[in-house]
């Protein structure tokens, strides 16, 4: 085999004296600038290096063969050092970002050890954001935990200071006004409204509490007979409306302490469904509005879905389906976020007993923190 170097002003000029020399079989191994000590220093020379298996005849080097096309084997020659030249340039390109990469890692690894101020805050984060806490709440919930403080002690700090910036309603009770409390139950499609609903009806029932349950949810198949078969079970009155501008009549009827009110579930992209649930609030002289959060939501679709839900209105969270959840950092994340009162949680699909309070909760914080499960 002939290896050869081969110089020129351009890289086209280099290939044709490789041509002409070695023939229409030779190889480009590389190309690049000149690096020939007698070339022009005032000028920019290029070089290629080819070879081929054997040398061709003085007179077929001496001058090209018009029949074998040289212009088109100069013309896939030059392919070829673009085309290496290319695939040079995608390696250092790749080695860059490479570099890039490893760099970013470290600074940010510096920033978060430098932001939390000792290593023991940064492992705390990154326990925290394992357990999908967004970073900006991880990072404001240890710099809460005093220095020197390790482990479970750290987990137990974090808790105080999540509940300390956490607002809670109380539960239900009666209304001292003299007409009944009118409490409209919202959420998201699947949040466990109407379930939600049987489980605080019976909890009031067992204590002498007189509820009357509506149900504008006309849309979803067998949503009406759903809670009839709660209202049903626990000897309750249930009544269908129709429209929202039928509940306040439908309210009148009946001698009761406490009015829970189903609505239908709508996406959040469902605006005349949520215009829906905003006119039963509006005609049905509220007084709570409970809007139900499954706790199997993402950060972002949880906040999103609250506020679109809620509007104006003032509301008070029932975290729902916690039982399903196993990583708290999205909903503790979220309910920093929104800072809506947190009124009740529900883990569990027995009625009444599976709901509770959330201020009183023993197991709240802690799952809040560290999930698992509820043991609520």
């Amino acid at each position: 085999m002939i290896v050869k170097r081969f110089s020129g002003q351009t890289v086209e000029e280099a290939l044709m004296r490789a041509k002409w020399e070695l023939g229409d079989e030779a190889v480009l191994l590389s190309s690049g600038p000149s690096r020939d000590r007698w070339w022009k220093f005032w000028e920019k020379g290029y070089q290629v290096l080819a070879a081929t298996d054997y040398p061709l005849p003085t007179n077929a080097s001496a001058q090209p063969n018009k029949d074998s096309g040289p212009e088109i084997a100069v013309s896939r020659l030059a392919e070829d050092a673009g085309q290496t030249e290319r695939n040079q340039e995608t390696d250092r390109i790749e080695e860059i970002m490479t570099l890039l990469t490893r760099m970013d890692e470290k600074i940010a690894a510096s920033s978060l050890t430098h932001k939390t101020g000792h290593g023991k805050a940064s492992s705390l984060v990154s326990r925290l954001i394992q357990w999908e806490w967004e970073e900006k709440w991880a990072k404001e919930m240890a710099q809460d935990v005093p220095k020197g403080s390790s482990g479970d002690s750290q987990l137990v700090h974090v808790q105080k200071a999540l509940q300390n910036r956490l607002s809670f309603s109380p539960p239900l009770s009666l209304s001292s006004a003299g007409s009944p409390r009118v409490v409209v139950v919202v959420g998201p499609t699947g949040a466990g409204k109407t379930t939600t609903i049987a489980k605080l009806a019976g909890g009031m029932a067992t204590q002498g509490i007189r509820v009357l349950l509506i149900t504008t949810d006309t849309f979803r198949v067998a949503a009406a007979d759903q809670l009839e078969t709660f209202g049903g079970i626990l000897d309750l009155p249930v009544v269908i409306a129709k429209k929202p501008q039928d509940v306040p009549l439908l309210i009148r009827r009946y001698d009761v302490d406490i009015v829970l009110i189903d609505t239908p579930g709508h996406s959040i992209y469902e605006s005349v469904g949520i215009r829906q649930a905003l006119a039963v609030i509006k005609n049905a002289g509220t007084t709570d509005v409970l809007l139900c959060m499954p706790a199997t939501y993402s950060r972002s679709l949880f906040v999103d879905t609250a506020r679109k839900l809620a509007g104006d209105q003032r509301v008070s969270l029932c975290l729902t389906k916690v039982d399903e959840a196993f990583l708290p950092g999205s909903v503790s994340s979220a309910l920093l976020e929104l800072n809506y009162p947190l009124m009740y949680v529900s883990a569990g699909q027995r009625v009444p007993h599976d709901i509770e309070s959330a201020g009183h909760s023993q197991f709240l914080m802690e799952w809040l923190v560290k999930g698992g499960t509820y043991r609520g």
